[in-house]
């Protein structure tokens, strides 16, 4: 039996799972803010569960640095060794939750996913796809799959410098670059509200405000904001496309890309699929990552090794 979590700054969700499949009944999640510690969340879902799983892996919503993590935006630390000790588990894992993302891939169901646009066939042998994360934060996750065996590197990508071309169309798009000099600044909740601010001189739109008004009688300026703001993130998916090859597929996460790719699709595949030096015959797929526990599946398919 093992305990998988995902835990992120605001909830931390729980469940059990069993030859790499999440017991449905036993999906419970948490508020953060009424718990000191991961340790104590767990050990109320444990009483609660009457369960004494023997192996545990945990998203967290922050960088992994030597079986140790902490929370991006919690003074919560988690550490491997001390997870072990504390619930007599043999094995442990921390996994980045896009990490974890990455590792659901291949599990993942049609009825979790929205297709954006079709490409490509799925590589037959060694298969690769890119899993990207916008929300609260940005990061990916390479996902690289053969026969079943599935490896999803660590990867820390939101806080590289702006890419020259987005930068390039942030001042055609009369926005100031110097304010987004990395790409989480821009690429994130907060960095699509400020954004959105700029955009339309409205500072105090907020981004689920702009989402809602996208499309809307007397919103044009919010509506070609958005618009804006996908046909840079089409930019961000290009020059990451052509980082990590993903031929097997692009798969969209987080609050972020699916309110976007839901009202503004076209703006975003039109700058992905813009032809380039070596792009003229790349056509990933794109999905949408639809469910809020695919990172508990990532963690039930998780092989320790």
């Amino acid at each position: 039996m093992r305990l998988v979590a995902d835990v992120g700054g605001t909830n931390t969700r729980l469940a059990l799972s069993d030859g790499g499949t999440i017991r449905p009944a036993t999906v419970r999640t948490y508020a953060n803010d009424r718990w000191d510690s991961l340790y104590a969340v767990i050990a109320a879902f444990l009483k609660g569960a009457g369960a004494v799983p023997q192996q545990m892996v945990v998203a967290v919503a922050g960088p992994v640095n030597h079986d140790r993590a902490r929370l991006t935006n919690r003074a919560w630390e988690i550490d491997s060794a001390e997870l072990k000790r504390a619930f007599g588990c043999k094995h442990v894992r921390l996994l980045n939750d896009l990490t974890a993302l990455g590792y659901s891939v291949p599990m993942l169901s049609e009825s979790q996913l929205r297709l954006v646009t079709d490409g490509a066939p799925k590589q037959i042998g060694l298969a690769q796809s890119l899993v990207v994360g916008v929300g609260t934060g940005f990061n990916v996750s390479p996902v690289l799959e053969k026969s079943n065996l599935v490896f999803c590197p660590a990867v820390e990508a939101g806080h590289i410098t702006m890419p020259r071309s987005i930068c390039a169309a942030l001042l055609a798009a009369n926005v100031d670059a110097g304010n987004f000099m990395t790409i989480e600044a821009l690429f994130s909740g907060r960095g699509f509200t400020s954004f959105c601010r700029r955009m339309t001189a409205q500072p105090t739109l907020d981004g689920p405000a702009a989402i809602a008004a996208y499309g809307k009688t007397g919103a044009d300026d919010v509506t070609r904001a958005i618009d804006v703001y996908a046909c840079l993130l089409g930019e961000l998916l290009r020059d990451l496309s052509m980082a990590y090859l993903p031929s097997s597929g692009i798969y969209l996460a987080g609050s972020i890309a699916r309110a976007l790719l839901e009202v503004s699709p076209s703006p975003c595949m039109a700058a992905l699929q813009r032809p380039g030096a070596i792009t003229t015959s790349f056509n990933p797929s794109v999905w949408t990552i639809e469910d809020d526990a695919a990172a508990l599946v990532g963690c039930a398919g998780y092989i320790f090794t």
